[in-house]
């Protein structure tokens, strides 16, 4: 999707092309219907009329069009949205509606709110794929994704981040609540049976925390580097990013 920057630059492009045009027709319309009759001071008054008309003209004109095809326009706008930052088989947010989450995220935190972000990874993905079969892996990471879905609130964001790595940004929290939600999240995984050849699964995750004046893509980092640790240390667990893992 293009930036706000982009967006400006574009209609202000239009705009330039559009009155050169008009200029340009009216001047020669001019030309073309009064030069034999009128003297030069004459003409440039009718080219400023032709062109004032031409622009009045043209505006009205989009004005019309718009208030017609304004509903039309929005709806267009909202599907190339959601194709642009929509997973295609999860229905969640991609990577792409994150890295532009992550471009404004400063400027909609509150001041002074600590923010968690998690990185949650399916054990052994891959062998699931393999014994049963790519069609079982989709519909567990469907399953999962709508497990994730039902356990977050409306303000926090939840991607699929690629593969079977999922992340999930919590705004305004309190440490100690988000590392025992986590938590409940991967027994809640663990003890479900998924409708996707009564395949169970566990989910190792990795936690780390920030603040609005620290840099969310170091605490993503730390994030997937406490997920390391987690599928280093067993699966089917969660681990807080420590400075340690650093070294």
């Amino acid at each position: 999707m293009i930036s706000v920057k982009e967006k400006k630059q574009l209609i202000y492009k239009i705009f330039v092309i559009m009155f050169s045009s008009l200029a340009v027709l009216s001047f020669i319309r001019v030309l073309l219907f009064h030069y034999d009759s009128m003297h030069n001071y004459e003409i440039y008054i009718l080219v400023a009329k032709e062109l004032l008309f031409s622009v009045i003209s043209a505006g009205f004109i989009i004005v019309i069009l718009f208030l017609f095809i304004k509903k039309e326009v929005l709806q267009v706008n909202e599907k190339a949205m959601n194709y642009a930052f929509t997973d295609a088989l999860t229905g969640l947010y991609n990577r792409h509606y994150l890295n532009d989450f992550i471009k404004n995220f400063t400027s909609i935190s509150r001041e002074d709110a600590t923010f968690a972000v998690i990185f949650i990874d399916i054990d052994k993905f891959k062998d699931i794929n393999d014994a049963l079969g790519h069609s079982t892996g989709d519909c567990i990471l469907k399953a999962l994704a709508l497990s994730l879905q039902s356990l977050i609130r409306p303000n926090d964001v939840l991607c699929r981040y690629g593969g079977e790595e999922f992340i999930i940004i919590f705004t305004d929290v309190i440490k100690e609540d988000v590392v025992k939600k986590v938590e409940d999240i991967r027994i809640n995984i663990q003890d479900r049976v998924f409708d996707c050849k009564e395949q169970k699964i566990t989910i190792s995750a990795g936690i780390s925390f920030g603040n609005r004046d620290g840099n969310i893509h170091k605490v993503i980092e730390e994030s997937d580097k406490a997920l390391y640790v987690a599928k280093e240390e067993g699966r089917n667990c969660v681990r807080v990013f420590a400075s340690q893992y650093e070294n």
